[in-house]
């Protein structure tokens, strides 16, 4: 106890401490830091008889994996590592069944430095937060029975305060008087009541206040619309800790019964965000245009609509935001077929983020046409709600053909899938109309899809590595890890076709965990051989970007190999930079690795040129597809003349991807570009090509 006290000032007794220690019915535990490794030094009473440690102390100067089991030891590991790396106060919970009894516990490490900032010590203090936990969740459990008779009731119900003001409506007030939740919240409720009724809904409302639940069997309310609807009005009290804190008023629809009929068919066909068609009325709706315009010998295209990256947003932002671009998108579609095509066309809600459109068909053109006026109307930027960011909205678009597509529904909106399939495996294309050769599309991505899960097992996977040269002197200053899959069936296949389903089967995280490793590995193996190896650089999806464990991931694999992080560099596409606060969060924590940050394919996303002020960003690659055309091309060329200049200004290095002539080299150096890769120097190489092209007669 008395090393315990060099933590803290001489002045104070040792035995103060001690009975402080001693007192405290929380679990304190003092761990000495020695590199990533935690040594017990102190633990209280409490502590000890809790984690079961000899009461003589012979745990002290012990590191937690001496002394706990190992599966135990790990986590508590992990903790303490993020707390120490972190430099700064870390909670976490933690819940222990024992005897069918779960026990709640709620943890904050804090680290201790010396006068030179580093972390020497963490302390530990953990409470059992059961009471508190319990009650919280008998609370919660109480408020979702609420929430759920409240979501799922069929009336509609309002929520009001004291002074008579909505503050919530459930989802059914939009079925029953046609407003959403956010048109009504703010809004006195006798705006919604008839003049007439005004007198009689006061009396409920006075009486309801009072703590009495009242009614009216018939009232007149407002419809959105401007309809009249005949009413059940009933209110309730909201009582809170004895107090009334407003009213709860359940309206019903009592219209006859033929109105009520037809307003329920009218809903059971409607997308509720949307108003359009469910999918469930596709077949009804095909159906009918193909006996229409089989009879008149007429052409339509079925035109499948879908919304770009909609998941990416519901997963980076959520599904409110998700909500909001399909709405918007809604919109604007309606807009459209209600002014430029006539209104003619039945609109669906073919999944979350598709729409199904039927359109008579005069020409190829005039489809043409249309299309590209939609993908225009379309191509917006929405602000998101409380937050100083914004989303760019892009489409792509299938099309099939009746009848040269297909003479049946299912075959037709299963052309149109295809067609779209098509065109977004095609950089750049915004749409596509259905071709038969576009069949086999689907068979292929299900086949790569079934090999690619067993490319890690059966040894299929392989690093390749393109060099990056200085234009300077055209020596080697780096390489940047491409992977290769060469399958026993298919041969090597294609990074743009197995690339893009792996990041939609989540496969992504698995095999960028093995490019990672495996590229450490590399490079250790070459240091060992005696060869100078320059920074690596590694791409990271935006899945394996946005997961939780990535940088804790990176930070383990270096620490395992006992690999210097200056010998690595990581790669974000553009694209990936969606959530600006996320991204900034856990770009630092790779930062604070000491790896190097490059953007990956600069210019081609739909991100703000501001987040480079915000983001700790060492490095910009200029896109190939603008590389390319610099010397036929003068928007390109301004373009790149831009990025290399704006690159310079914040102090970031630069580098040109798919050079592949002198002309781009000189192009590049006039406007002091210095570093370049492509296959005018050298396509991509496997590890012993690179080592006897480049390594052999250099060593460290």
């Amino acid at each position: 106890m008395s090393q315990f006290l060099n933590l803290n000032t001489n002045s104070i007794d040792p035995k103060i401490i001690e009975g402080v220690m001693s007192s405290i019915n929380d679990l304190v535990f003092i761990m000495r830091v020695i590199g990533n490794e935690f040594y017990y030094y102190f633990a209280n009473e409490n502590a000890m008889e809790f984690a079961g440690l000899d009461h003589d102390h012979d745990f002290i100067g012990k590191s937690i994996y001496e002394v706990m089991p190992a599966d135990v030891a790990k986590g508590i590991n992990e903790n303490y590592l993020t707390a120490k790396n972190r430099k700064e106060s870390i909670w976490y919970n933690d819940v222990i069944v024992k005897n069918d009894t779960n026990t709640y516990f709620e943890t904050v490490l804090s680290p201790i430095f010396d006068s030179n900032g580093n972390c020497t010590y963490i302390v530990s203090v953990t409470r059992d937060v059961t009471l508190s936990t319990v009650e919280t969740k008998e609370k919660l459990e109480n408020e979702l029975r609420y929430r759920s008779l409240f979501d799922h009731n069929l009336d509609s119900i309002l929520m009001v305060n004291n002074e008579g003001t909505i503050e919530q409506a459930n989802p059914s007030t939009y079925h029953v008087l046609g407003y959403k939740q956010k048109e009504l919240v703010g809004r006195k409720v006798t705006t919604i009541i008839s003049e007439k009724e005004l007198k009689e809904f006061q009396n409920l409302f006075t009486i309801t206040l009072q703590g009495h639940s009242s009614e009216i069997e018939n009232s007149i309310v407002f419809h959105k619309n401007g309809q009249y609807i005949r009413s059940h009005i009933k209110g309730i009290p909201i009582v809170y800790k004895e107090e009334i804190r407003g009213i709860y008023l359940i309206i019903k629809n009592v219209s006859s019964i033929s109105e009520k009929d037809n307003y329920i068919y009218y809903l059971s066909q409607r997308d509720q965000l949307t108003g359009f068609y469910k999918r469930d009325q596709y077949p009804t709706i095909a159906d009918r245009m193909i006996k229409e315009n089989q009879t008149q010998n007429q052409q339509f295209a079925i035109i499948l609509f879908n919304i770009n990256r909609l998941s990416h947003v519901n997963e980076t932002y959520g599904y409110d935001v998700g909500d909001l671009v399909i709405e918007s998108v809604s919109k604007i579609l309606f807009s459209y077929v209600e002014q430029l095509i006539g209104g003619s066309s039945p609109i669906i809600r073919h999944s979350g983020d598709e729409f199904i459109l039927f359109v008579s068909m005069k020409s190829q053109y005039q489809i043409i046409s249309i299309v590209k006026k939609l993908i225009d109307l379309v191509n917006v930027t929405i602000n998101i709600p409380n937050r100083d960011e914004k989303i760019g909205i892009s489409s792509s678009v299938g099309i099939s053909v009746y009848p040269k597509d297909g003479n049946t529904s299912d075959i037709l909106l299963r052309n149109a899938e295809r067609a779209l399939l098509a065109c977004k495996q095609k950089e750049r294309e915004l749409y596509s109309f259905y071709d038969a050769k576009y069949s086999s599309i689907t068979q292929n991505k299900l086949c790569i899809e079934n090999l690619l899960k067993q490319a890690i097992d059966k040894n299929e996977l392989e690093v390749y590595y393109q060099p990056q040269f200085s234009l300077n002197n055209f020596e080697l200053v780096g390489l940047e890890a491409l992977l290769r899959w060469n399958n026993d069936k298919l041969g090597f296949v294609p990074p743009n076709e197995f690339i893009p389903i792996a990041e939609q089967t989540h496969l992504i995280n698995e095999i960028g965990y093995w490019v990672f490793e495996n590229v450490v590995q590399q490079i250790k193996k070459w240091k060992e051989m005696g060869y100078h190896v320059q920074k690596v650089a590694v791409n990271l999806s935006a899945k394996q970007f946005y997961s939780n464990e990535i940088v804790q991931y990176i930070n383990k694999c270096l620490n395992h190999h006992n690999l210097s992080p200056d010998l690595l560099s990581i790669e974000i596409t553009e694209g990936a930079m969606v959530d600006r606060e996320e991204t900034a969060y856990i770009l630092k924590r790779l930062k604070a690795l000491n790896l190097k940050i490059a953007v990956d394919d600069f210019g081609t996303g739909y991100s703000s040129l501001s987040y480079l002020k915000d983001f700790p960003v060492d490095m910009l690659k200029i896109d190939r597809s603008f590389v390319q055309a610099i010397t036929e091309d003068k928007k390109n060329a301004a373009i790149v003349t831009t990025v290399i200049n704006l690159a310079q200004s914040l102090g970031m290095d630069v580098i040109a991807e798919g050079v592949e002539t002198v002309e781009q080299i000189e192009f590049l150096k006039r406007k002091n570009c210095l570093k370049a890769q492509g296959f005018y120097f050298s396509k991509p190489l496997p590890a012993n090509e690179i080592e006897e092209k480049y390594f052999s007669s250099r060593t460290s």
